[in-house]
């Protein structure tokens, strides 16, 4: 009996051990993927196959994004790699304001990777308007609220002069109602307080 107890014991181990191995290893794959298509760019810069390949194999969505880049591998380059990413949207801005705006609807502001995905979004969208304004009208109304919720959270918006750039762009291509969504989130931050 305490032989098979042990027995059983350690095939739970093995079995515990062999899930774990496997899905740590599926971001560290999906790591790898991004940086040999980054690599690849970085040796063909104009060559528009390894644009889109990269373009490709960057986060679509907020998890695939914190395991990479918060939580994972390359979380030490992660703003070499969001840079270039952003960098993109001069030959592909639909795609990249896509992506960036997938990513950023479900993210929460941290000092580090959010920060930086959420002053790369309000860029794209003073870059992009129409490209930016055509995604979140897009999504369904709580993403919007999430997204907006997202870039307005900021400790100063006397300091963060980008936003305002953002809703003044939308303003002035008439999408005044995502302009407007934009201050309302910046009216509840500020109610919020630090």
């Amino acid at each position: 009996m305490n032989t098979l107890l042990k027995t059983c014991f350690a095939s739970l181990l093995a079995l515990f051990v062999c899930i774990n191995i496997c899905f740590s290893q599926a971001p560290s794959q999906v790591a790898m993927k991004l940086k040999a298509t980054y690599i690849q760019l970085k040796i063909y810069p104009g060559s528009k196959p390894k644009k889109l390949a990269y373009l490709k194999s960057f986060p679509g969505n907020k998890q695939q994004f914190a395991e990479i880049f918060q939580n994972g591998p390359l979380h030490s380059e992660y703003i070499e790699y969001l840079n270039f990413f952003i960098g993109m949207a001069k030959d592909f801005p639909a795609d990249v304001v896509g992506k960036a705006v997938d990513i950023g609807k479900d993210m929460t502001y941290d000092a580090g990777t959010g920060k930086q995905m959420q002053l790369a979004i309000v860029q794209l969208g003073i870059q992009h308007p129409k490209e930016f304004a055509a995604k979140v009208k897009s999504l369904p109304g709580h993403d919007i609220d999430d997204l907006t919720k997202f870039l307005a959270d900021a400790e100063d918006h006397k300091k963060y002069t980008e936003y305002q750039g953002l809703i003044d762009v939308l303003d002035k291509i008439n999408e005044v109602q995502l302009a407007d969504k934009l201050i309302d989130a910046r009216v509840q931050r500020e109610k919020k307080g630090h």
